[in-house]
């Protein structure tokens, strides 16, 4: 008998809480999920369930192999869908959702190579800076620059994005430029809202940094609106290296507390599952993983 066909069955069996219930999802009879769980028991030589004449529920072990048989079943199921979608061309409609700053600024070349390349997918690029629920609003992918909690979604790193503390040369030369980030006390600071922590900056990476409080009479929520302002003159900011990046290299703006390696976040691609991952999200995340590490320099 199949191993593979019994181990399917016994997931099916936990997921749906008993024989009766994997009979039904599966097309199959009870009495054969039945006897695929028990070859099963029969060729590990132990117990994976315990059967009682109410409810099914899975030995100390057994729930173990559960555990490791839905990580190589997807994993079987991963490499059979990349296989079969190399000859499927994409097509349908590609949900993204992503910052809006980042989108702007960082998608679009992607998102024009894709759309030339791929002709019968269209896409609906979402761009907000809050998280969406993938699955309530029927998000394919969905684009995350930060550090990611536990969830059931699949986060894949694409990349990473640098905090960088930087301020005019006009403002500095009319109040000085701070040497240590205590400094920032006796500035007047341009905070974005979307950092994670309004009104504490850590300057520096999470192993060496310093946290320090800081204030200023202008709060935006947009990165590129807070670069706007820093360009005037309006005070200090600390804003991802994908906005401001090209403003330090035209000396537009200048980078403080160089000898501080910067913080970073991640950038990750999220969808809602593993398993049976279509052609035209793959190809996505691809595309837009080659051109984030042309695009992307090392962080200063």
């Amino acid at each position: 008998m199949d191993k593979l066909t019994c181990m399917q069955a016994f997931v099916s069996v936990v997921d749906s809480g008993g024989f009766s219930n994997a009979a039904r999802k599966s097309g199959l009879s009870k009495a054969l999920v039945s006897r695929y769980v028990g070859q099963l028991e029969q060729m590990l030589d132990l117990r994976l369930l315990h059967r009682t004449t109410r409810r099914v529920s899975t030995t100390t072990v057994g729930q173990a192999y559960y555990e490791r048989c839905i990580i190589l079943l997807e994993e079987l199921a991963e490499l059979e869908s990349a296989v079969q979608s190399e000859q499927a061309k994409p097509s349908g409609t590609l949900r993204i959702n992503a910052p809006t700053s980042f989108a702007e600024l960082r998608l679009m070349p992607a998102v024009a190579a894709y759309s030339e390349r791929y002709t019968e997918v269209r896409i609906e690029m979402e761009m907000t800076d809050r998280f969406v629920n993938l699955v309530e609003e029927g998000v394919d992918l969905a684009i995350r620059i930060a550090d990611l909690p536990d969830s059931s979604f699949v986060a894949r790193k694409l990349g990473f994005v640098a905090m960088l503390p930087c301020a005019s040369p006009g403002y500095l030369d009319k109040y000085g430029e701070p040497k240590v980030p205590k400094d920032l006390a006796d500035h007047k600071c341009v905070i974005d809202t979307n950092y994670s922590s309004v009104n504490r900056w850590l300057i520096g990476n999470e192993a060496s940094g310093e946290w320090v409080p800081v204030s200023g009479p202008i709060q935006v929520d947009s990165p590129k609106a807070a670069r706007e302002l820093l360009r005037s003159g309006q005070g200090i900011g600390l804003l991802p290296s994908f906005v401001v990046e090209e403003d330090i290299a035209g000396g537009r703006l200048r980078r403080l507390f160089p000898g501080f390696e910067p913080q970073t976040h991640g950038v990750y691609a999220v969808y809602t599952h593993r398993k049976h991952l279509s052609a035209k999200v793959r190809l996505f995340i691809e595309m837009l993983q080659a051109h984030l590490e042309n695009a992307e320099p090392p962080a200063p």
